[in-house]
């Protein structure tokens, strides 16, 4: 266990509230059950999700949804770093960028975007650029420091992680558990990466968020617990992409040739 720093007990009371409320398996297994958007939603609204979709109304497309569920993770970020001690809200609050990484790295490797990307308005800017300009269109904005990553070989996940860990809080007590969290993250990707065609990415993410959980109660009152709590927020909402995407997409009509 890290040495405590009190500087965090109120970022810890918090944090420890909201991991009580996280989703349970009964939960997600209630939610896969229910086919329709429209009902998937209502159940949503009333349930322990419901700070993702309180801002979702109709039966919306699935670009519309996923553009309101990154605005919604930019508010849960945002949150969560201001209840953090002044050396760590910078950095709890640089981890609002990481939904846009898989992005961000396809725009890095001059792939040609999509409608939603250039429709976006954290994206719009860069897409608008010609693909070696894209680098470039991102000084004087928040994502600055990933230009780094729009070079050869693009590398925008580096770039982050590199920034990130500029701002971890000072001192070797606080910054070996926030190693923890990258080991843990690093080795995750290792094993996507290295995992048969076949094979399905449930197992390794149930894995991830097991040691997470228990990296978040072995290191309370601490910058690691905040970082892991972020990560299991985004393993929750990733999850709950893919359960929305799929019901929207089944909604959506078919186009005629």
């Amino acid at each position: 266990m890290s040495r405590a720093d009190l500087s965090y007990a109120y970022a810890q009371a918090r944090l420890q509230s909201r991991f009580g409320e996280r989703p349970g398996t009964s939960d997600w297994q209630h939610l896969e059950a229910t086919r329709d958007l429209g009902a998937v939603l209502q159940v949503l609204r009333a349930g322990r999700l419901a700070h993702w979709t309180a801002r979702i109304s109709g039966r919306p497309g699935v670009h519309e949804l996923e553009q309101r569920l990154r605005e919604e993770w930019m508010r849960a970020v945002d949150e969560i770093a201001s209840w953090q001690p002044g050396p760590w809200r910078d950095g709890t609050r640089w981890m609002r960028w990481i939904t846009y990484l898989p992005a961000l790295q396809k725009l890095a490797r001059g792939g040609r975007a999509p409608a939603w990307m250039r429709a976006d308005p954290v994206l719009g800017p860069v897409v608008a650029r010609e693909p070696r300009e894209r680098g470039t269109a991102l000084a004087g904005t928040p994502l600055a420091p990933l230009a780094a990553g729009f070079g050869a070989p693009p590398d925008v996940a580096r770039a982050w992680g590199v920034h990130w860990q500029s701002l971890w809080p000072g001192g070797e007590p606080s910054r070996r558990p926030l190693r923890q969290v990258v080991a843990l993250m690093r080795t995750h990707r290792a094993q996507l990466a290295e995992a048969p065609p076949e094979a399905t990415s449930r197992e390794a993410i149930q894995s991830l968020e097991r040691r997470l959980e228990r990296l978040f109660r072995r290191h309370p009152l601490s910058a690691a617990a905040g970082a892991a709590y972020v990560c299991l927020m985004q393993l929750d909402l990733q999850r709950l992409r893919g359960l929305l995407a799929v019901r929207a997409l089944r909604d959506a009509p078919v186009a005629v040739p």
